[in-house]
Formats: C-alpha cells, sequence, structure tokens
C-alpha cells in the first residue's frame, strides 16, 4: 500500500461556441495538468470530450480531427513525469465515432481504453455515437482501475459489475449539464459506496473571470473516499482537486450490533441475497 497523489482537472467551459473558446479550454486543462503533475500528481483526469468542447455540434465532428495531436502531448507529459493520465476524446476510428477514454501508463504508452457503454440520445442522434459494450478494469501497479463516462452513473449495474472486479479507483470523466450539484454529490458518494472504491470525478468549471449561479455547468470535480467522504472538490470554476490517498485501500468498520471490525466488501458480499 503507498501514497498516491491524485488530480482531477478541471477545464473552463466558455458560454459562446467557438474554436478559440475550444483551444482555450485545452491549453487551460493542459496547463492545470502540467502544474498538478509538477506538484507530484502520480494519476490524474481529464474531463469528458475534453477536445471538442467549446464548438457547435455541427462542428464537433471536425474538430475531433485534433485528438491524436492532443493524444500524442498526452503520452509525452504521462512519460515526463511517470504518471498514469486518463485522456477522454470525441474519436473517429475506423468510420465510427466514440465517447472513448484513455488510460495512459506512466512509460507514456497506453494501457488500454474505455468506449462509453451508455451513451445519451443526444450522442447517439447528433453525433453518432457508438456505445462501447464492456466494462473495463485494468491493473496496474498502483491498484485497478476502472474508468466510467458521464451518462453512466446513472446506471448501477455498471457499478456492480465494477465491484465484483474489486475495482481500486474509478475515474469518471463527466459533464453533467443538466444535473445539480446535491443531485450529482448524492450519486458519486454512493457510487464511491457501492463499489468499496475511491471515485474521481473530472468536469468543467466556469472561467475564473465569469460568475457563477445555478443552471451554468457547475464544475464540482470531486475525489470521493470508499466511505463516502469528499476528500477534495474543485468549486465552480476551473482549477482542480488534489487529494493524498493510499491505494490500494481496503475500506474496514464494524458490522452492526458490535461485531467486529471486518473489511465492508467482505461483509457485505457475505450478507448479500444471491
Amino acid at each position: 500500500m503507498n501514497w498516491h497523489t491524485i488530480a482531477s482537472i478541471q477545464p473552463p467551459y466558455f458560454d459562446e461556441k467557438s474554436h478559440q473558446n475550444n483551444e482555450k479550454s485545452i491549453q487551460a486543462g493542459l496547463q492545470y495538468l502540467k502544474e498538478a503533475l509538477n506538484m507530484g500528481a502520480s494519476v490524474a483526469c481529464l474531463p469528458e470530450f475534453f477536445n471538442i468542447l467549446g464548438v457547435a455540434d455541427a462542428e464537433m465532428h471536425k474538430t475531433s480531427q485534433n485528438a491524436d495531436l492532443i493524444h500524442n502531448e498526452i503520452r509525452a507529459l504521462a512519460a515526463k513525469h511517470s504518471a498514469y493520465i486518463i485522456l477522454p476524446l470525441l474519436e473517429e476510428k475506423e468510420g465510427s465515432f466514440f465517447n472513448r477514454a484513455y488510460l495512459v501508463g506512466p512509460d507514456g504508452q497506453d494501457i488500454g481504453h474505455y468506449d462509453k457503454t451508455q451513451t445519451t440520445l443526444s450522442e447517439r442522434e447528433y453525433l453518432s455515437v457508438s456505445a462501447g459494450n464492456s466494462v473495463k478494469v485494468f491493473e496496474t501497479e498502483i491498484g485497478k482501475i476502472g474508468i466510467v463516462i458521464c451518462y453512466d452513473i446513472y446506471f448501477p449495474e455498471i457499478f456492480n459489475e465494477l465491484r465484483q472486479q474489486k475495482v481500486d479507483i474509478i475515474f469518471f470523466p463527466s459533464l453533467q449539464r443538466a444535473e445539480h450539484e446535491t443531485a450529482n454529490e448524492s450519486l458519486i458518494k454512493a457510487r464511491a459506496m457501492d463499489t468499496q472504491a475511491y471515485l474521481v470525478r473530472s468536469s468543467f468549471g466556469r472561467p475564473i473571470n465569469t460568475h457563477w449561479q445555478p443552471g451554468m455547468m457547475f464544475g464540482q470535480s470531486s475525489i470521493i473516499h470508499p466511505d463516502g467522504t469528499v476528500l477534495a472538490n474543485a468549486g465552480h470554476f476551473e482549477g482542480m482537486g488534489l487529494a493524498r490517498i493510499k491505494l490500494p485501500f481496503e475500506w474496514k468498520k464494524p458490522r452492526c450490533s458490535g461485531y467486529p471490525v471486518q473489511s465492508v466488501r467482505d461483509y457485505l458480499d457475505d450478507d448479500r441475497k444471491s
């Protein structure tokens, strides 16, 4: 069991859609990522659709041609800092578009990727996104890593499968623009406790020189402990959340009525009806 600094990167989301604002968001996200890596982060997560957010829907397919360029920059950063980086992209492969998140390893090579399994109606109708067909857990030197993307959070069967595979940490790149902070926090706390794993949510925040009010992109990139405690929250504005955690970690507490301390994962499995 070792200590690791985890970073949840929260780039700015601009109200006006343009290629210029898309590039501003990407560059700001990369800058926060570099700052986190320079501060010693060994794992960092970027938000959903990192390469295309900020342009009009009609421009997203064309803009996604930047995927390889960004991917190569992330690989170089991972190798330079010997870090794991989760990179979510809209990407075209063999004539199909995917909402995909790569896990880049500390050698700068891809360990693998996850394609969002629960795509939204708008993704299917306006972006022609093809759904992934499986939940994935990646074996790494720091533990078992799972990835889910945005709308996936509403489907507990995904997290049940991650629990069964005894995942240590789940990365959750997201937008969730139609949600609100209270519901978001309830969901991510519950999913961390469901899986007895850390959960790291990365989204977009308001530009630092603007205001925030309800109904706007709410940020809240967070790092959640397996027991549901919020370890870090980036707030409403662009920036990052950082937390130092132990991986792997086994959440333990007493059963009810005075029984001894035990692994929560173990006794829930013992008590679960088949």
